[in-house]
């Protein structure tokens, strides 16, 4: 079977699903992977053939909700005609597509394959109405093709997800799909994580607010600062600090023992599945849902953005290591996100819409 996968191109958008398609390709099946160059060598270490196109998605991403919907369809109408020709004398046998990658149902429908989207984040949140869908496609121009219901794959636990009209039969919550190698830590000392993801990085002053609220407090910290910030301009730095511009997340949180995170779902769903407590400092879009989410759930602590402050910071730091109802709390949802079924039940799913 030729499956293409296809999404936007944002590691929070292609890194939740690398992992089916290294399962898919385990399996026998031959998996294409339409991105850009920037991705091309991480989609072909999980086992695809990179298929190339150009992208609209700017440099530093919008914090404003409505220009990033418009970001969206910007690049849908630019990669369409770019992904078909890509596929015009291999057509795949049906399309896994990242939920912001409007072009996978209507190439589906077009060339009469099937498609199962991906979501990496929320079926739908509060305030939210299913009955508004129709006039939010027509209003931004978004496709039609988007309105017919598709089997969706949502990458989080169903606990997670915030109850809404629109979460029904056609949505599969198989978790968190990722079997990250374990990571070596230095020493025996517990391991503190931070890191805002890779898109709202440029925050030298949070990363000094970190430095800090932790030197040499007793743990070894890794801080991530992403493109935006030089390691070297955030001044001297503690000897218990490890900082670069990426780390290996997924890794080092199998041996972590706390993560400061932007609360990007991706980041949050890798913390879960290794019952890592949270820290939450949301910077933009759906993580200013995700903060609270966390605290309501009893996953751990959220500091929003501007209160921010080097006791706030400790003291999370202390309750989400030494609280006995946070770790019941990450047991619990640890379980829920292995009888998920993970990986292997959306494998199934994605051949069962050729094969059954």
């Amino acid at each position: 079977m030729h499956i293409s996968f296809m999404a936007v191109p944002e590691h929070g958008h292609i890194n939740p699903g690398l992992p089916l398609v290294t399962e898919l390709v385990a399996r026998g099946h031959r998996v294409s992977y339409a991105t850009t160059d920037k991705f091309a060598d991480l989609v072909e270490n999980a086992g695809a053939t990179a298929l190339l196109h150009t992208t609209t998605f700017p440099e530093r991403m919008p914090e404003d909700g409505e220009a990033g919907t418009r970001m969206f369809v910007d690049e849908f109408n630019a990669v369409t005609p770019q992904i078909e020709a890509l596929y015009a004398d291999d057509r795949p046998d049906v399309i896994v597509c990242d939920i912001g990658a409007f072009q996978g149902p209507v190439l589906a429908d077009r060339w009469g394959i099937p498609v199962v989207q991906l979501s990496a984040s929320y079926i739908a949140i509060p305030g939210s109405d299913a009955d508004d869908f129709p006039a939010f496609v027509a209003a931004y121009g978004i496709p039609p093709a988007l309105l017919t219901p598709r089997p969706c794959l949502v990458a989080m636990p169903r606990s997670f997800q915030f109850d809404a009209p629109a979460v029904d039969g056609a949505f599969t919550f198989v978790g968190p799909m990722g079997s990250p190698e374990p990571w070596p830590a230095p020493d025996d000392r517990p391991v503190l994580l931070i890191s805002l993801g890779s898109s709202y990085t440029d925050r030298p002053d949070f990363f000094r607010a970190c430095l800090a609220a932790f030197a040499d407090n007793g743990w070894h910290v890794e801080m991530a600062v992403g493109r935006f910030v030089e390691p070297a301009d955030l001044g001297p730095l503690p000897a218990n600090f490890v900082v670069r511009q990426w780390v290996p997340q997924a890794s080092i949180l199998t041996r972590a023992s706390a993560f400061i995170t932007h609360a990007g779902m991706g980041g949050v769903m890798e913390a879960l599945a290794q019952g890592v407590p949270l820290i939450a400092v949301p910077q933009a879009v759906d993580q200013l849902l995700t903060g609270p989410r966390i605290e309501e759930l009893g996953l751990g602590r959220h500091i929003p953005r501007d209160e921010v402050t080097v006791d706030r910071l400790r003291q999370a730091l202390h309750e989400v290591a030494t609280d006995s109802e946070i770790a019941a709390n990450l047991k619990r949802i640890q379980q829920e996100i292995v009888a998920s079924g993970g990986v292997r039940r959306a494998a199934d799913i994605v051949e069962s819409q050729v094969e059954g």
